[in-house]
């Protein structure tokens, strides 16, 4: 059957109709007349896959990656960047409308990766045993089966030489031999750096030897073992020193990261010398831009070891105003509420899942305003939603493409107290 795609859509699927009804099409793009197969009906909406495309669009271009349509890494290789730039827009906009029913918000053009392809500055990679050899690779967006892989068009230079040295480590052996499940590679634009994440064996001897041979080669001598103290590396960012290692979280893509904390501190100007909460802190990456500005500001984390990093970067940079406390964030606020903690402003960057049970208790510390960054536009809008209640109103919104080539939307939201 054939079908025209009307649009982009979260998830990366291109939609059209039949008959009326909704069909997702992974690969298609906007203006295409595709040939498709029902893979799956829904009732309300069918699932399809490209089996020709009729009438192509202008938008359409190669894929560089030989993996992309079965990695889950990448869904727009296909997508001209342009296109991916309008459809993200139309994404957030319509996630507010719809989910939030914020019809009138301002929402600021996207700001654009200065870099489509090698940006990514950390992976995670899966590990398997296949057909008497270890696998290295990312996971099929579906099923979750394994994709191998010996580079990844996103990822930087050195990133890329630790994974082709891995996987060909990893290949030559034919025996099930070590506990790995997962591999974390993150780089400092010169060298990568590697943790070895164990399986649910814990019998870590094994991995020893791995790890003492992948030491061996250039591209994997900074490799450790998940709760080794591992090798930190450092990165700049904005003036600032930065200590990381790979199994904490920082930003993926560090030019748009760049760009974002520059908007938290333009925005942040009116709470100069105010106290500011930043809540889900990891290693400070805006609460120590934010402390040169501010009275004080106070960093929470879940994250053990990204507060011992946030800590150890305030040293390194001679910031004496920045707290930071390992601390869940729902049961910090919890507590600061019923001490009778005051903060000016909040910034808050959660994970995916959004703050909703953060939330009903930021009134409770007396905010003027809040500095909201999302990664999901249907959890900002419906946070936002509930922030409207709460008596916090919407003033503009910030979109950032963090992750070209996916379908990914990072979001900055400015609140103010009504």
């Amino acid at each position: 059957m054939e079908i025209e795609i009307e649009k982009l859509v979260f998830g990366g699927f291109g939609i059209g109709r039949i008959d009326g009804k909704i069909v997702f099409v992974r690969g298609g793009i906007p203006g295409e007349r595709l040939q498709v197969r029902v893979t799956r009906d829904r009732g309300s909406y069918v699932e399809a896959e490209v089996e020709k495309v009729v009438r192509s669009s202008s938008q359409r271009v190669k894929p560089p990656c030989s993996v992309f349509g079965k990695c889950g890494g990448c869904q727009w290789q296909h997508v001209g960047y342009e296109a991916q730039l309008e459809a993200k827009e139309y994404i957030l906009k319509e996630a507010l409308e719809r989910r939030g029913g914020l019809k009138d918000i301002e929402v600021e053009p996207i700001f654009p990766s200065p870099s489509q392809y090698g940006y990514r500055h950390r992976v995670t990679l899966s590990v398997w045993f296949q057909k008497k050899r270890y696998c290295v690779g990312y996971l099929e967006g579906r099923s979750r089966r394994g994709i191998e892989i010996e580079t990844c068009p996103i990822a930087t230079e050195p990133i890329n030489g630790a994974i082709k040295r891995l996987s060909r480590s990893l290949s030559s052996i034919e025996t099930r031999r070590y506990p790995l499940e997962r591999v974390y590679i993150s780089s400092d634009g010169v060298d990568s750096y590697i943790t070895l994440v164990p399986g649910s064996n814990r019998d870590l001897s094994k991995l020893y030897s791995l790890r003492n041979h992948l030491r061996k080669s250039n591209e994997t001598k900074n490799t450790y073992i998940l709760g080794e103290m591992e090798e930190e590396f450092e990165l700049d960012i904005l003036g600032l020193k930065f200590r990381a290692i790979p199994s904490v979280f920082i930003q993926v893509n560090s030019m748009v990261n760049e760009q974002l904390v520059r908007t938290v501190m333009d925005l942040a100007t009116p709470y100069r010398n105010k106290r500011v909460l930043d809540l889900f802190s990891g290693v400070g990456n805006f609460s120590l831009h934010l402390a040169r500005q501010s009275r004080e500001v106070f960093g929470v984390d879940v994250n053990a070891r990204a507060i011992r990093l946030a800590r150890r970067n305030a040293k390194l940079n001679s910031i004496e105003n920045a707290v930071f406390e390992v601390s869940d964030a729902v049961e910090f606020v919890k507590k600061a509420a019923r001490y009778g903690m005051r903060f000016d402003l909040i910034v808050l960057d959660p994970p995916r899942e959004g703050a909703k049970e953060i939330l009903e208790y930021i009134p409770k510390l007396h905010a003027q305003g809040i500095i909201y960054v999302s990664c999901n536009p249907t959890t900002l809008a419906r946070d936002l939603k509930m922030l409207l209640h709460l008596g916090y109103k919407t003033i503009r919104v910030y979109p950032f493409d963090m992750f070209p080539q996916t379908y990914h939307i990072e979001s900055l939201a400015l609140l103010s107290r009504i």
